[in-house]
């Protein structure tokens, strides 16, 4: 939560067609009770894992303490199908305009 009340969160999303995205929601102090914001995208890797059925141990969201306005969010990904041992992580950064 950041110091005006907005709540973020960062997930992994993926489907049959759809390699595993990272992706992230929220919602802000005047946003209605019990609803979050339509998520958006951060990142559509271009591969899957074929071989564990792990996923997704690496993730976190934090809010920066230098203005308590800003999210960094880490999550990890694959560029290519089947590179089960080439993860790689994504750091993004992210503010909702109301924080200032």
């Amino acid at each position: 939560m950041d110091d005006a009340g907005d709540i973020a969160v960062g997930y992994s999303g993926s489907g049959p067609n759809v390699h595993p995205e990272i992706l992230f929601t929220g919602r802000t102090a005047d946003d209605p009770a019990g609803q979050m914001e339509t998520e958006k995208a951060i990142l559509q890797p271009k591969g899957s894992q074929k071989h564990t059925q792990r996923w997704g141990d690496y993730s976190a969201m934090s809010i920066d303490p230098a203005d308590d306005c800003t999210f960094w969010y880490t999550n990890e990904y694959l560029n290519e199908t089947g590179g089960d041992g080439s993860w790689s992580t994504w750091i993004a950064s992210f503010k909702f305009p109301n924080c200032e």
